[in-house]
């Protein structure tokens, strides 16, 4: 039997053009609710759009690295495939869309251990688990963290009206001056930070070189780092409501969006001050 070198050619090619539309084809009601929880105005996930470029920059960076590897084939990339296609249905089933987010990256890593082998899926290890910070993660989840967070946040803030000699009366989350009342909406839980500065504290988990224990040292002052700039904020925004008024500070001010901006600028900076230290205490 002859074989055509053309077939050999271009089978690569049809193999993955298959694969790609039978995976847009499975998961796009997964691409569509991911695209809801990441457009809503009160989304804690509207970085989600960016993570899959993120991921495909990490892997564009080690392009010459990936060359070099030679192309196999593990039979154990074929059931991780099973295993979350398995997940996802239930997840269709059950209407449990967050289960779904997570079996399409391990969908994509079971791809890459049939279709390319372990050598280069190890390679290519941490931007496929980047991906899992485009996965919303369940509300009821994000309730239970959210609460205590803004609460601390409110209490720190609340330090900072006292150091002002700031007179105020406060019920939950509900803070009364004499001229104005102040309220601690959802959007003030710090949530939004605390996601944010999680994924770039891994994304900086990858690039430094050190330790193992200083690494998780990052991770671990990420939820007080967060809370302290959510409590300056919040301090920032109660000052601004008794001295101008509620209005001023409402959700609808661009105070109230600025300072969330100036609190990630702020935490950001932080963080990288924090990556160079430990580069240079063990450069030392």
């Amino acid at each position: 039997m002859t074989i055509n070198s053309e077939n050999i050619k271009y089978t690569p090619i049809l193999l993955w053009s298959f694969l790609l539309i039978s995976f847009v084809a499975c998961f796009y009601p997964t691409f569509l609710w991911l695209h809801y929880k990441y457009s809503g105005s009160e989304s804690y996930f509207s970085h989600g759009y960016l993570i899959p470029f993120v991921s495909a920059y990490l892997i564009y960076q080690i392009k010459d690295e990936l060359r070099q590897i030679s192309l196999t084939s593990s039979s154990l990339g074929l059931w991780i495939i099973i295993l979350a296609l398995a997940i996802h249905i239930f997840g269709v089933l059950g209407d449990i869309n967050f289960i779904s987010g997570f079996s399409m990256v391990l969908y994509l890593a079971g791809c890459s251990l049939y279709l390319l082998g372990r050598p280069f899926t190890k390679k290519i290890a941490f931007p496929i688990f980047f991906l899992m910070f485009m996965c919303p993660i369940p509300d009821a989840i994000i309730d239970i963290v959210a609460l205590p967070l803004k609460s601390m946040a409110t209490t720190l803030s609340l330090y900072i009206i006292d150091i002002l000699n700031i007179p105020y009366m406060r019920e939950g989350f509900r803070i009364h001056f004499a001229d104005s009342t102040y309220i601690v909406g959802t959007p003030c839980n710090g949530m939004r930070s605390l996601i944010s500065f999680f994924a770039l504290g891994f994304l900086f988990i990858y690039f430094i070189r050190t330790v193992w224990w200083k690494k998780g040292l990052l991770l671990l002052i990420i939820p007080p780092l967060s809370i302290l700039l959510n409590g300056i904020r919040i301090a920032l925004l109660l000052f601004i409501a008794h001295r101008y008024g509620q209005e001023a500070a409402s959700p609808e001010s661009y105070l109230h969006d600025g300072s969330g901006l100036l609190v990630f600028v702020i935490g950001l900076g932080v963080m990288i001050l924090f990556v160079r230290y430990i580069n240079e205490e063990k450069a030392a």
